[in-house]
């Protein structure tokens, strides 16, 4: 009998599929306003990788203990922790990346073959049309990481996948002109989308199709981005999320649903976050609760 869960929502099979990247050995970079990050690390902690560590921005420190998500408490997660380093803008970058394993999801505005990403604005940049989040950390660790760098998108449509020419700013490096960076990182890994699974072609640098998640038509994958993919002969159906981590998903890590105010939109992300804000509003214990096997 399969052991794979047939109730599943997007949400899920993104968090599920960003948490399968995840070593044991990895540190983990949680960032700001990511909670699908969170969730699938925590997942990965939970399941495969009871030894990654997770790095938080916020604050600036490295904690061992899986903690459930949480929206208005996630300085809460960080109050246990292992502060290695004082400074508010000293990172990994600074620790030797061959000895410190690092692995972080960006989720970019816009993409474009090679896995160069924008960030900072859509429109030219002295009038934009959207102003967006900005840079940060992404040049680093784009730059940077023995890892590379890692994607996701819950919207795999042509205004997020543009080709290189289309690309309004370039704030996240991938491969530049179709070469590896002059820093030495190991580039840009994977994309996770709603409809698929991609990677990077080891010759051409190329986004390369290599799974659509189960009810995706590949020529929907084809239409939705904006340029062409590499393909190959035999184009796989994404494995499906499991039981146990839909089970340990739904159940521990992650009961409020938080992931899924990147999925939602309009109204009813409002709704869901007003939910989210009461429910967490009425907890007696503050700190996000601690997760054990």
């Amino acid at each position: 009998m399969s052991d794979s869960s047939k109730d599943y929502t997007i949400d899920e099979m993104i968090t599920v599929l960003m948490a399968r990247e995840v070593r044991n050995d990895d540190v983990m970079i949680v960032g700001v306003a990511t909670p699908c990050v969170w969730a699938a690390f925590t997942l990965a902690k939970m399941t495969h990788a009871p030894n990654a560590i997770f790095h938080y921005i916020m604050g600036n420190t490295f904690v061992d203990e899986p903690r459930q998500v949480s929206l208005l408490y996630l300085e809460m997660n960080t109050a246990r922790a292992y502060r290695f380093q004082n400074s508010g803008e000293c990172t990994l970058e600074s620790l030797p990346s061959d000895k410190l394993t690092t692995i972080e999801f960006f989720r970019p505005a816009q993409v474009d073959q090679y896995g160069n990403t924008n960030n900072i604005c859509i429109g030219d940049y002295n009038k934009p049309k959207i102003r967006l989040p900005g840079c940060a950390g992404i040049a680093d660790f784009s730059m940077f990481y023995t890892r590379g760098s890692f994607l996701y998108t819950p919207r795999h449509d042509s205004r997020t996948f543009v080709p290189t020419e289309k690309l309004d700013f370039i704030s996240g490096v991938g491969f530049l002109d179709g070469k590896n960076s002059i820093c030495g990182g190991a580039g840009p890994q994977s994309m996770v989308s709603n409809l698929a699974y991609l990677d990077f072609d080891e010759k051409t640098k190329r986004m390369r199709l290599v799974s659509i998640h189960p009810g995706v038509d590949i020529d929907n994958v084809k239409k939705s981005t904006g340029f062409d993919l590499v393909i190959p002969e035999k184009v796989q159906e994404t494995n499906p999320p499991t039981v146990k981590e839909i089970n340990v998903l739904r159940e521990k890590v992650d009961p409020l649903k938080i992931r899924k105010l990147e999925i939602l939109s309009g109204k009813e992300r409002e709704e869901l976050l007003d939910e989210i804000i009461q429910k967490e509003l009425s907890m007696k214990q503050r700190f996000p609760k601690l997760l054990t096997s």
